[in-house]
């Protein structure tokens, strides 16, 4: 046991380091999910708008006092983007090619190195308060396994903005076997750390900002001095404008663009209802992004900070998100899915040499590069010593000076069934190896194939030989769209709530196989059953609850389910449902009533 005396001699020790360390900016990272290109009112100005303009005064005001990055790039959907936030490396390397499944092995692989853990090894406080989507079938992939001091926020990809109660996606993995209405199962998804924070009412946006102003609060308070307070990397991936859940008959309360009210009523003009909701969730956002910068300033740590705001991927257009004047939206490869949103802000220009402040910089930059930047020895001097090749490259040039980019090449996918990679101005765009060709710089609507143009056939031959390269260059990586369900993660069997279900001594390969259900009960006897043909019940099915080859199997299967009231046969599928359901005709359809 260490005396008194040594304990206080290493505490000083640690004190005499400090002082010594080279003073590092705060880093904060503001992460906007599904945010549309066109959904912050200064591209509104820049470029037009296709829809009603949302008022977003304080990320105006930020960016102007920033550099404006417009010629920024993400990745198509959520989980890919933040894989290659947290390893400075494309999804052909990680496998993160789509959303990760809650209840599937879908994760970040454990020797992948993460900035939280390169920035935290560089002398860092590191904490996450938001939205993680990066797995948790193990605790070892959790947050704070991955390099975080702490963690206030949700594992999965959306939950209910009040209640952060996560409704399971798609049904197909969702256990509806163990809902009466045989919906997707619902669990608890906030977690402060290893404990599970039930019942919440607070709107997540508003709750993770306070969060982020309490930490930055508790902060400050580590030193006297302003200049003294220890390094903080404050990674803030907000829920907004992410969809929440969608409304179940177990849960009416659910809804997919959620905001409180006040903030719907000020866009009551807005003729559409899901986009009159989605412009109220970005304007919370909007005041969320000013209440943690004036945090910042009330502790004294905004001339140290380097304030970074992003988005994950562009809006879904299926949601009413507009990325004017660009093609396409979230989770498509055209630039309307993955031309982002983005700008920094340098608290103190002077003091990190940061000359572009009020600017525009157009060189190119992809979402891998935010590690090696923020590595790079001008900010955070990590040591980048271990680990697997980044395929980032440090933007601070561009960033910080308006310098040419390191950066001349973009993959943002090489799978057979989509790709694209766009070199200099041009992108090659690939759905199933049938390509189309686009001069993204001229025409960032992709408006014009140039793919047959003989112009461009040598432009053309070139891009597709690159999607060849780095596809077969990764050919090797598992693909984590292949990770199975595992019955093992249901919320049912944790009370109710989204933990993880494998042990931490499993390595990616070869933690124990996928759990199958509970094995069927013994057939009952042959039921009773009262049918009609061409009728239906509502609400309407979304997936068989059994696989059957006539009306009376479909009803002695749901005589033998307990909460199956009334039965629909078509086709070859039985579907189970409620006590409430209401009959609708639907020629095909053949309703089984058991007699009990």
């Amino acid at each position: 046991m260490m005396s008194v005396y040594s304990w206080a001699l290493a505490i000083l020790c640690v004190v005499d380091s400090v002082k010594a360390a080279p003073l590092k900016p705060h880093i904060v990272f503001f992460l906007a999910d599904d945010y549309g290109f066109a959904d912050v009112s200064y591209h509104t100005t820049m470029y037009g708008n296709s829809s009603n303009v949302i008022k977003t005064p304080n990320l105006d005001a930020l960016a102007m006092q920033g550099v404006r990055l417009e010629n920024y790039y993400v990745q198509p959907v959520c989980s890919p983007t933040r894989s290659c936030i947290m390893t400075g490396r494309y999804v052909i390397h990680t496998g993160v090619h789509v959303p990760f499944v809650d209840s599937s092995q879908n994760v970040l692989s454990i020797d992948e190195v993460t900035i939280a853990q390169r920035l935290k090894s560089a002398g860092y406080v590191t904490r996450a308060v938001g939205k993680w989507h990066l797995g948790f079938m193990a605790w070892k992939y959790t947050p704070q396994e991955r390099g975080f001091d702490s963690f206030f926020g949700y594992y999965g990809g959306s939950t209910d903005y009040f209640t952060m109660d996560t409704l399971c996606w798609p049904d197909a993995h969702c256990f509806t076997e163990d809902t009466p209405t045989h919906e997707a199962v619902s669990g608890w998804d906030l977690h402060r750390d290893r404990a599970v924070y039930k019942n919440n009412t607070e709107y997540s946006t508003n709750l993770f900002a306070t969060e982020a102003v309490n930490i930055i609060m508790s902060h400050s308070k580590l030193s006297d001095t302003p200049e003294s307070i220890p390094s903080l990397f404050l990674y803030l991936p907000m829920q907004a404008v992410h969809v929440g859940n969608k409304p179940t008959p177990m849960h009416p309360e659910y809804g997919l663009d959620q905001a409180p009210i006040k903030y719907i009523n000020e866009y009551s003009w807005v003729a559409n209802e899901q986009r009159r909701n989605l412009s109220a969730m970005v304007t919370v956002m909007d005041e969320a992004a000013l209440n943690v910068t004036l945090a910042l300033k009330e502790a004294g740590m905004w001339n140290r900070t380097l304030f970074i705001f992003s988005t994950d991927n562009g809006g879904p257009l299926f949601d009413e998100a507009s990325n004017y004047p660009l093609k396409g939206g979230k989770a498509t490869l055209w630039e309307g899915g993955v031309r982002g949103v983005g700008f920094v802000v340098a608290g103190d220009p002077t003091w990190l040499q940061f000359t572009t402040s009020g600017t525009i910089v157009r060189g190119l930059m992809h979402v891998a590069d935010w590690l090696p930047t923020l590595c790079d020895p001008a900010i955070a001097s990590c040591d980048m010593t271990g680990g697997k090749p980044l395929d980032g490259v440090s933007a601070w040039n561009v960033i910080s000076r308006n310098e040419p980019s390191l950066r001349n090449e973009i993959v943002y996918d090489a799978l057979k069934t989509k790709s694209a990679l766009r070199l200099g101005n041009l992108k090659v765009i690939g759905f199933n190896d049938k390509f189309q060709l686009y001069d993204v710089i001229n025409d960032p609507g992709e408006s014009t194939d140039l793919s047959n143009s003989t112009r461009y056939a040598s432009n053309m031959t070139e891009l597709v030989n690159r999607i060849m390269y780095w596809r077969n260059e990764s050919a090797d990586v598992p693909n984590q769209a292949d990770a199975p369900v595992d019955f093992r993660s249901n919320p049912v069997l944790h009370n109710n709530s989204w933990l993880p279900w494998l042990p931490d001594n499993c390595s990616d390969s070869n933690c124990p196989p996928p759990q199958p259900g509970p094995s069927p009960s013994p057939a009952p006897p042959p039921a009773h059953c009262n049918f009609s043909s061409n009728m239906d019940m509502y609400p309407e099915h979304t997936h068989p609850s059994a696989q059957v080859d006539s009306p009376q199997e479909c009803c002695q299967a749901c005589k033998a389910a307990k909460s199956c009231f009334v039965a629909v046969f078509a086709g070859h599928s039985c579907y189970f449902k409620p006590e409430y359901a209401t009959p609708r005709p639907r020629p095909g359809s053949t309703t089984c009533i058991p007699v009990m």
